[in-house]
């Protein structure tokens, strides 16, 4: 005799008795001691895959919070609702996420609470088959459809006292269970049409919001239009629409406005117009917007752009474009003559060439700002990332900050290319998680044989869409393809050179401090305004581990108190060596800034767009004579 409701037997036919025994049995022998009509195969193959592990009675680990995107809201959303109105439903609901983790719960005023408490059935925690056994919500993940599971099929202890329902519910690349629990000993209602009730209205729900999104951004997007902004782009969650203007743009064009739109969201660096030089040598002006709703929710984002010249023509480009093409790119100034003269005749294109300068000056002082931004769209976009510097300068930590904020839920594998010698393997496997950082340290140390095999173990795992994302870190001024780390170039789409930190002098104070709290704790220990100078004067050729062996030899000298030049090793007194390629751009940037406002510092500052005190330590260090 099957259950109507549930398609399954009913508890006449397996009494909690006659189940126990089997468990029992189970335990000791395995599947042969069982016979197919005891345990329904389901459950079965659920009992094998958990094995002896979830029978010790171990509570469910907790691994804490995460953000399940537009499912948790929705969810959040239906389940809160039903518990409200339905104070006597005699259940509890909540979200169970692919990971077996429980996302969130609501209780309904005649639910068993306390039952759930003490089975650990709170958010945060764990509750797939490695962890308390077999669940509704497992059965539902491996059967990919509703499943209900009664007290004495559950293996772990704990959970024999409920009787759990789950239905599946996906939204995109999220995938997770509605569940209803409830007593093991209430065998009326129908738990399992109510899962599949509440997975339908979850879906319903996020269709009508993300419905509302995307006609918000769409207003806002036309808005745009209709103010004559030629390239529009609009993004709300995963999704992306291009305008006419911006479609007839290059796609490695497009492809820059697109990341600029996704970081500037993340960083949230919006409502402030930049310069940006597009690859293809157009220079444009752009300026993103944050869509919100009516209770100041953030639906979405519109990128606006427009050239800052006009566009090319016929296959004939301007000088600007051609001198940008020159530059590739770059954040130097140009070579050739200046004419000074020229904001004197003014113009209609004086006062957004000078703006422009402005930002371009901007990025040439915060070099270590644009890496940032640039890796940070790179990893958003789920492409594999080589980072170049000199070595200490932070690739490390940048590349794991970077992945970590962008996704929470990700894992990581680190491999230090150095250890790849010819008796190890190389530990790389295909990742569970739906986002993994695969990070390749010290690449520059590869021989031909241990590149061939890393290349081979990377060949599997780059071709996942957007499952795994491979960050290199090259410990190296420069690319050279002759190495043998250039067999793993084709694997990487982007390159971002990260400053050294001699190029970081406005940050190294807080830089500093930042190291000094992470050496000395809860002790009381700061820098002096002479000593941050001292700091700021040096070249720190180990770039990073140096400052903090610096700051640990103070630390061992001087625990708490004020640090002043002479707790500092003599070195750090030594002065600075020859300016290099960067700086010798600032250097031109910093004298052109005061020929034209006749030496007055003040206002070459802003022409800058820097701090006078950032002005006045970089005319030091780069020994500018004065003029006037």
């Amino acid at each position: 005799m099957r259950d109507r409701s549930t398609g399954l037997p009913s508890p006449d036919v397996a009494p909690e008795r006659d189940l126990d025994a089997a468990r029992a049995r189970f335990l000791r022998g395995g599947r042969s001691t069982l016979a197919p009509e005891e345990v329904r195969a389901e459950v079965l193959a659920s009992w094998e895959r958990s094995g002896a592990a979830a029978v010790a009675g171990a509570p469910a680990p907790f691994v804490g919070h995460h953000d399940a995107g537009p499912l948790l809201a929705a969810a959040d959303a239906v389940l809160g609702a039903f518990a409200l109105e339905n104070p006597d439903a005699g259940c509890a609901v909540g979200l169970v996420g692919e990971d077996g983790t429980l996302r969130l719960r609501h209780d309904t005023a005649t639910a068993p609470a306390e039952l759930l408490d003490a089975a650990w059935w709170v958010p945060g925690h764990r509750h797939d088959e490695r962890a308390v056994g077999t669940t509704a919500a497992a059965l539902a993940r491996h059967t990919r459809r509703s499943a209900l599971v009664e007290g004495a099929e559950h293996l772990h202890p704990g959970l024999r006292v409920l009787r759990d329902a789950a239905a599946p519910v996906t939204l995109g690349a999220h995938r997770a269970a509605v569940v209803v629990v409830t007593h093991a000993s209430a065998r009326g209602g129908t738990p399992l049409a109510l899962a599949r009730t509440l997975a339908a209205a979850v879906v319903g729900h996020e269709e009508a919001e993300r419905h509302r999104r995307v006609l918000a951004v769409h207003d806002a997007a036309a808005d745009l239009r209709a103010d004559g902004v030629p390239w529009v782009l609009a993004a709300a969650g995963d999704d992306l629409w291009v305008g006419r203007g911006a479609q007839a743009l290059a796609p490695p064009d497009q492809q820059a406005l697109h990341d600029l739109l996704t970081a500037s969201v993340l960083l949230d660096e919006t409502e402030a117009a930049r310069h940006l030089d597009l690859p293809s040598g157009l220079c444009a002006e752009v300026r993103v917007q944050e869509v919100r709703g009516g209770d100041a929710e953030v639906l979405g984002a519109v990128l606006g752009g427009w050239p800052v010249e006009a566009h090319v023509a016929a296959g004939r480009t301007t000088t600007a474009a051609r001198e940008a093409r020159r530059r590739q790119g770059s954040h130097v100034a140009p070579t050739a003559r200046r004419d000074f003269a020229a904001e004197l005749r003014g113009g209609p294109s004086a006062e957004a060439s000078e703006e422009a300068r402005l930002r371009a000056n901007q990025e040439l002082f915060s070099p270590f700002v644009r890496a940032r931004r640039d890796a940070t769209a790179t990893l958003a976009h789920r492409r594999h990332l080589l980072l170049v510097g000199e070595t200490g300068v932070g690739k490390r930590t940048l590349a794991r900050e970077r992945f970590a904020h962008l996704f929470p839920r990700g894992t990581s594998t680190t491999v230090d290319c150095a250890a790849l010698g010819d008796g190890h393997d190389v530990p790389l496997d295909d990742p569970a998680a739906d986002v993994h950082l695969v990070l390749l340290d010290g690449v520059h140390t590869l021989t031909p044989r241990s590149a061939r095999r890393l290349d081979e173990a990377l060949r599997p795992l780059t071709v996942l869409p957007g499952r795994v994302v491979v960050v290199g870190c090259l410990d190296s001024a420069s690319v050279d393809a002759g190495r043998p780390y250039g067999l793993l170039l084709r694997h990487f789409h982007e390159t971002v050179r990260v400053p050294a930190l001699r190029h970081r002098s406005d940050e190294l104070a807080e830089i500093a401090r930042s190291v000094l709290r992470s050496t000395t704790g809860a002790r009381s220990l700061r820098l002096s305004h002479q000593v941050v100078r001292v700091l700021e004067g040096y070249s720190w050729p180990g770039n990073i581990a140096e400052l903090e062996d610096v700051l640990r030899y103070v630390v061992a000298r001087k625990p708490v108190g004020v640090v002043q030049p002479p707790d500092l090793p003599a070195f750090c007194f030594t002065s600075a060596p020859r300016l290099t390629m960067l700086e010798t751009a600032q250097a031109d940037a910093i004298i052109h800034a005061l020929y034209e406002t006749r030496g007055n510092r003040y206002k070459a500052a802003a022409m800058l767009g820097i701090a006078r005190s950032s002005l006045y330590r970089k005319i030091d260090a780069f020994g500018i004579s004065y003029i006037a």
